[in-house]
C-alpha cells in the first residue's frame, strides 16, 4: 500500500514560521553538490534553492545546519568550506554564516555558541558523512541528539533529496524536539503526489547511475521509459546490441555484472525505449551514426542522435507527465541533444529531477523557459522516484510516528 505522505505530514508542515520556528532552530538540508575544477558547482540549483530558503528562515530563527556532501570512500567527501564559501557570497550581508569544521562540531564551545544564536545567525556543521554515526542511527546511543536536546527548540527537515536515507542526522531530528516538514521538502512532495495516480505519464532516464531495479520495476508497470546517457546505452547493449569496440568495452567496465542482469532483466519485461542513434566524437568531429551501423563506430558516443531526438519528441508530446532524470549527453561538452528535447516537450507536465540533470539547464539557460512554460524543475532526484515507486521515507515516517499525538 502506498503512503499518502501528502495527507499524513500536513500536521508538520511549516505554515506559520513566526509561530513554529522556535530559536535555536537545527535544519537539516541537502548541500551534496557535484564537484567541478577542484571545488563545488557553485551555481548548483540545491545551492541556489537552500541559500533562498536559509535566508527565509533566518528572519525568524538562528539556525544550526546539518548536511552531508559525497559517499563514504569516494573523492567527493570533503569538509564544507567551500559550501560555506558559497553560502556566505549568495546570502545578505547582515546574515551571519560561520562555518564549523569538523573537530569543533560536537563541542562544548559549539553548544555554547548555539545557546546565544540569535535571528540572522547561522552555524553550518561540516559534512555530516565524516561522522561514523552518520550510516548508522541508533537513538539510545546517538551523538546527535545527546549533543544538540536542550539547547536546541525546534528541528526542520528540508531534505527531501535525502529522504530515501536514514541518516542519523535525519533520523535524529524529533528525539531533539518538535520537528516539522522544511517548505521545499513540501512543494516537492506536493508534486510528487498531484503525479503518483496519473495513468499517461512518462520517464526519461538518463545519466550514469541505474536506478534500484526495484524502483523501476514499480515505476514501469504504470510509466513508459524512455533511455538516453550511458543508462541508454547498457540497455541496448544488454539487450544484443553492437555499439562498437570502444563504446562496448566502456560500457562493460563502467557496470556491474549485477548490473547487466538488472537491465537484461527490465528489457525483457517492460518496453522500454531506447536510442536509435547515436553521436559519436570521431577525429574530433561530431558524427551522427544509425544504431545498425554502431558496429564500425570508431569514436565514443557522446549523446542521442538526431533521429532519437525526433522520436522521443513526438512521442513524449502524447504523454501528460514528462519526468527527465539524468543527463542524455555529455552536456559539459557542447552536447545538447537533452536541452532540444527539453524545449520541445517544455509545457505543463514537465518535471525535471536531480543535481546533474538541473545543473544542465541551469548551464544551458533554459531554467526560466520551463518554469514560466508551466513545468518544474525539483531537486530530490532518486528520493522522488523512490516515492514515485511507493517506496517509504523513513526520516518522515519518524516524524509522523513520534509526533502523532501532539
Amino acid at each position: 500500500m502506498v503512503t499518502k505522505y501528502q495527507d499524513l505530514t500536513k500536521p508538520h508542515r511549516l505554515i506559520n514560521l513566526r509561530a513554529q520556528l522556535k530559536n535555536p532552530a537545527l535544519i537539516r538540508i541537502d548541500l551534496n553538490l557535484p564537484l567541478a575544477n577542484g571545488g563545488i558547482s557553485e551555481d548548483n540549483l540545491r545551492m541556489q534553492i537552500y541559500s533562498h530558503l536559509i535566508e527565509i528562515y533566518s528572519e525568524y530563527t538562528g539556525q544550526v545546519l546539518m548536511t552531508h556532501q559525497g559517499r563514504p570512500g569516494s573523492s567527493t567527501l570533503i569538509p564544507l568550506k567551500h559550501h560555506w564559501i558559497a553560502l556566505r557570497r549568495m546570502l545578505p550581508s547582515d546574515v551571519d554564516i560561520e562555518y564549523i569544521p569538523k573537530d569543533e562540531v560536537f563541542s562544548s564551545k559549539i553548544k555554547k555558541k548555539i545557546k546565544k544564536l540569535k535571528k540572522r545567525e547561522i552555524l553550518l556543521l561540516d559534512n555530516m558523512r565524516l561522522f561514523r554515526e552518520e550510516e548508522k542511527f541508533d537513538s539510545n546511543n546517538s551523538i546527535h541528539i545527546n549533543f544538540f536536546k536542550g539547547a536546541i527548540k525546534s528541528c526542520v527537515n528540508d531534505a527531501m533529496p535525502t529522504w530515501h536515507r536514514s541518516n542519523s542526522s535525519m533520523m535524529c531530528l524529533p528525539y531533539i524536539a518538535k520537528t516539522f516538514i522544511g517548505t521545499r521538502s513540501s512543494h516537492e512532495l506536493k508534486a510528487l503526489e498531484d503525479i503518483r495516480h496519473e495513468k499517461n505519464k512518462a520517464l526519461i532516464m538518463g545519466g550514469a547511475k541505474l536506478q534500484k531495479i526495484s524502483y523501476l520495476s514499480k515505476i514501469l508497470k504504470t510509466t513508459s521509459g524512455f533511455t538516453g546517457g550511458l543508462i541508454g546505452q547498457l540497455i541496448l547493449v544488454a539487450k544484443g546490441f553492437d555499439l562498437g569496440k570502444l563504446n562496448n568495452k566502456f560500457i562493460k567496465n563502467r557496470f556491474t555484472d549485477k548490473e547487466f542482469e538488472e537491465a537484461q532483466t527490465l528489457s525483457k519485461k517492460f518496453k522500454i525505449e531506447c536510442p536509435v542513434d547515436f553521436t559519436i566524437s570521431e577525429d574530433g568531429e561530431k558524427k551522427n551514426i544509425p544504431l545498425k551501423l554502431m558496429p564500425h563506430a570508431k569514436g565514443p558516443i557522446m549523446d542521442i542522435g538526431e533521429e532519437t531526438l525526433e522520436k522521443y519528441a513526438n512521442k513524449l508530446q502524447e504523454k501528460e507527465i514528462r519526468i527527465r532524470a539524468g543527463p542524455l549527453g555529455i552536456y559539459e561538452r557542447g552536447y545538447n541533444k537533452g536541452v532540444e528535447l527539453t524545449k520541445r516537450i517544455a509545457g505543463d507536465g514537465l518535471i525535471f529531477l536531480g543535481g546533474d540533470t538541473s545543473q544542465e539547464i541551469i548551464d544551458s539557460g533554459i531554467y526560466r523557459h520551463i518554469l514560466d512554460s508551466g513545468g518544474q524543475v525539483l531537486i530530490s532526484g532518486g528520493a522522488f522516484l523512490h516515492g514515485l515507486a511507493g517506496e517509504r521515507y523513513p526520516s518522515v515516517d519518524l516524524i509522523i510516528e513520534k509526533q502523532k499525538n501532539n
